[in-house]
């Protein structure tokens, strides 16, 4: 389980839109001291076409997510 998969299952745990700390508590709950924050995988997993950070180093099929509003993401699609 790499982070990015946890945080698409948490998204999807938690209706597809969630903010940083909604996704951070649901990821420590069920993958405890695994990762110590989601935030900057969160953003680095927008997609470019979606406003993504270009130089991201997150893999191209796992930015599936689009930025909503600051701190709050939505999953655009599953893989």
């Amino acid at each position: 389980m790499t982070q990015c998969e946890a945080i698409i299952e948490a998204l999807q745990a938690l209706g597809g839109e969630a903010t940083i700390s909604e996704v951070n508590d649901w990821v420590n709950r069920k993958y405890p001291n695994r990762w110590k924050d989601t935030g900057t995988c969160l953003t680095d997993m927008v997609s470019e076409e979606k406003g993504g950070n270009g130089s991201s180093t997150v893999p191209s099929y796992f930015r599936v997510l689009e930025r909503v509003e600051r701190g709050r993401y939505k999953l655009r699609y599953v893989l």
